[in-house]
């Protein structure tokens, strides 16, 4: 190879590298910019996005029921009222039982910190802060507003009501986009992959079922998993002879849909309650409680339900939630697993990669995929190439037939 062959060999590099990096640049653009739209309309993002959490889990039974010969509305509304009747039973069976608690919940976690910090009182652990009157009670007179005059009153009379008024909206928004995405989740899908180019729309296609079941699969798993959690580690808080069982099996649960940070959370709270009603030992014997069910929950239930949904080192977890945490709250915590994991699926199906879990590429109606890894060029088909080749695709795909479309996989 000559010189100028060189030359034109390295231009060659360096013009793919730069296409490439401008292109890198374009998409964190948009994606800046879209995170900006987002937060100018979250009124009306956040239900929408949010409401197709639940569409996902729920979607394998509206799937039944729709080939069972009921009615989509019919199938969409059922299950909107189930879940409203369980949320409502659930709050009915809890608050008022958890409500008489929570005073003497705060009251021993507070107590809890102060022991703590005598403990640990002239060690490099010290606590930075103090608890009691000038420590913790001044930091939530701050938080609270507790000073200020009428004006400062009225100011947050009217953020309250703003506040009340945007959750309100949200609400009802939430439980019509539901409703809907139950009852035309397919139509909807449909329409709106048939604003893209014929060759982009059946990548969409096959994508959107392994982003929809993994949604779902994660939820169902991560409920399960969080489920025999709090279960496991109140009765043993419950034999150990720990007050505020139910509110701290409660929050255990709840803990339990932002992996590893609230598990870690929730776990300390129990401990520290432990430590503040019972002494050293009972807090110590607690900690070992949530040690071994957390670690039997990772080592035995995690590997069966949720790696292959998930797939991602405990590292992307942790920077998952912290970023999602930092960046929208306690809903972005909420949200940033089960989307990195989409996320992770959308890389593997970018870069070739055929799933090991959930509706493969082959699964749907509108392509086999198989032009696209390479399969038939290597005879791959068992079939052979007159049936199932590209003759037959191309038939599949012709204009007029229209491509199937899911709005969910298989669970």
């Amino acid at each position: 190879m000559n010189l100028s062959d060189r030359s034109r060999e390295r231009d060659a590099v360096l013009l793919r590298v730069g296409r490439r990096a401008w292109a890198l640049l374009g998409v964190l653009v948009g994606v800046y910019l879209l995170y900006l739209l987002l937060q100018q309309i979250s009124v009306v993002a956040a239900p929408l996005a949010v409401a197709l959490f639940p569409a996902a889990v729920l979607w394998p039974v509206a799937r039944w029921l729709k080939r069972a010969g009921v009615p989509d509305t019919v199938v969409a509304l059922l299950l909107v009222i189930a879940l409203l009747g369980l949320l409502a039973l659930a709050l009915w069976f809890l608050v008022p039982r958890i409500a008489d608690q929570l005073p003497e919940l705060a009251d021993s976690l507070a107590e809890a910190v102060a022991d703590l910090g005598e403990f640990l009182e002239g060690t490099p652990f010290s606590l930075p802060f103090e608890v009691g009157d000038g420590g913790l009670a001044d930091m939530a007179q701050q938080a609270f507003g507790g000073s200020g005059g009428d004006g400062a009153v009225v100011d947050q009379g009217l953020r309250v009501v703003g506040m009340l008024a945007d959750t309100g909206t949200s609400i009802v928004l939430f439980l019509v986009a539901l409703f809907f995405y139950l009852r035309d989740g397919e139509r909807i899908w449909s329409g709106i992959t048939s604003l893209l180019p014929e060759n982009t729309r059946r990548h969409a296609n096959r994508v959107s079922d392994q982003l929809f079941w993994t949604l779902g699969a994660y939820f169902r798993g991560q409920m399960v998993v969080a489920l025999v959690d709090a279960v496991a580690i109140g009765i043993g808080l419950a034999v150990l002879g720990v007050p505020l069982v139910l509110p701290l099996a409660l929050l255990i649960f709840l803990g339990g849909f932002f992996p590893i940070v609230g598990a870690f959370v929730s776990g300390l709270i129990a401990v520290l309650v432990a430590l503040a009603d019972q002494g050293l030992t009972t807090a110590l014997l607690a900690l070992a409680v949530v040690v071994v069910v957390q670690q039997a929950e990772g080592n035995l239930l995690e590997p069966l339900i949720l790696s292959p949904v998930l797939r991602l080192h405990p590292f992307v977890i942790i920077l998952a939630v912290t970023v999602g945490g930092v960046t929208y709250g306690v809903l972005g915590a909420f949200l940033a697993v089960p989307l990195t994991a989409c996320l992770a699926r959308l890389i593997d199906y970018v870069r070739g990669r055929r799933p090991e879990a959930g509706p493969g590429w082959g699964d749907g109606d509108d392509d086999t995929g198989d032009d696209d890894t390479g399969d038939d060029a290597t005879g791959d088909d068992a079939t052979g190439d007159g049936a199932t080749g590209d003759g037959a695709r191309r038939a599949a795909d012709a204009p007029g037939e229209g491509v199937p479309v899911r709005s969910g996989g298989a669970s």
